[in-house]
């Protein structure tokens, strides 16, 4: 079986891609997965290294069509018809038997192509609240695959299925034993994982900057390992020699089975991806949504690890006052959770509750299903 899986443009909606690529390579299918030409995109290429099979995996690059408005509409709809067209002449080649979106932009031209080409077709949604690409093409879909039983409310009566979140197999494998000595922490600590996704976050690491003076009785039992991103390194790396705190700063971490599995408590933003991520290691969560992520989504994602008990919620505006003032409210929520143990494994069971870490199967049972 050839199965086409548009995947690219973020480590969102990639990782998942790729995490569905290898269950399809591993039951001896052959897998072309689409991708950007953003740089993040190109991890794709070093990760098919991983695989159980990478020849059973290819990678072409695409053009990514995003919609930023009325304004641009004409230049929005002659791109997407030239990425359309390119993506026949891919399904030309290559001919699958299903093609399945992962969501963004770069997916809506590959599933607009493989219906033109008469293949069967699925999307997958992370979020609890759809992009606009998966809500066009879900019109012409096949089948729905959803991160998120919230969001079935939103594809009317099309055909859903409830898959959760593939994660990466490096995660899949669960918490490593020696991931403190690996990353130079200290075990007897608690450890306060701080993190705003591949790029980093500014508004985040601005207020855990801030926090630091007011978390100073928790000096001798804490640690901190604080993924920054770029812009931010030098800012925290400072911050926290300043305020005495044992830390480790990095720009970000590509072994991320580390950092979840040293982790008590994680600080971040809710991206369907991380939520999936922290539900599969069972973490306590201070959550941040990205106010301006696409309908909010991070946002509502971050209500549904709430609802449950598994996350606190603060919203970014809360964050936005002066460095004293935002850094006073995640102070109180890290320090309330660091004190209260019980609360923390509470928050964990709730986490590991909503966990699925076998959605890349289920996602390639379904593409199974559709190609026989």
């Amino acid at each position: 079986m050839n199965v086409m899986i548009a995947c690219g443009g973020t480590g969102g909606h990639l990782f998942p891609g790729l995490a569905v690529a290898e269950a399809l390579a591993a039951r001896q299918h052959k897998v072309q997965l689409l991708v950007s030409e953003k740089a993040v995109d190109q991890t794709a290429l070093t990760s098919l290294t991983a695989f159980s099979d990478p020849s059973r995996v290819e990678v072409r690059s695409v053009s990514a069509v995003g919609y930023s408005g009325v304004r641009q509409l004409i230049r929005f709809c002659f791109r997407l018809m030239r990425a359309t067209r390119d993506c026949a002449g891919l399904c030309d080649d290559f001919k699958p038997d299903v093609v399945l979106g992962m969501g963004g932009f770069t997916s809506a031209p590959a599933v607009l192509a493989a219906r033109w080409r008469r293949a069967r077709t699925l999307i997958h949604e992370s979020n609890a609240v759809p992009g606009k690409a998966n809500r066009c093409v879900s019109r012409i879909a096949d089948h729905v695959a959803l991160g998120m039983a919230d969001c079935a409310r939103f594809f009317g009566n099309r055909r859903v299925t409830v898959t959760g979140t593939p994660i990466r197999s490096a995660l899949r494998q669960g918490r490593v034993a020696d991931a403190h000595q690996r990353l130079g922490l200290e075990r007897g600590r608690l450890t306060v994982l701080v993190m705003g996704g591949s790029q980093g976050a500014h508004a985040i690491n601005e207020a855990m900057a801030g926090a630091l003076p007011r978390l100073e009785d928790w000096r001798d039992r804490t640690q901190f390992l604080h993924l920054t991103g770029t812009a931010d390194e030098t800012l925290l790396s400072e911050a926290y020699e300043k305020n005495g705190m044992k830390a480790k700063v990095m720009k970000f971490c590509d072994q991320m089975e580390l950092a979840y599995s040293a982790a008590d408590l994680v600080v971040g933003r809710s991206g369907a991806a991380t939520l999936a991520e922290i539900a599969a290691f069972g973490l306590p969560s201070v959550l941040i949504p990205f106010p301006r992520a696409a309908g909010d989504h991070q946002l509502h994602n971050a209500r549904v690890f709430e609802r449950v008990g598994a996350s606190l919620l603060i919203a970014q505006s809360q964050l936005a006052a002066p460095r004293d003032e935002g850094g006073e409210r995640l102070a109180e929520a890290v320090s309330a959770l660091l004190q209260d143990e019980v609360q923390r494994q509470r928050m964990a069971a709730a986490a590991r509750s909503i966990a699925v870490t076998n959605a890349e199967e289920r996602i390639a049972t379904l593409v199974e299903q559709y190609a026989n």
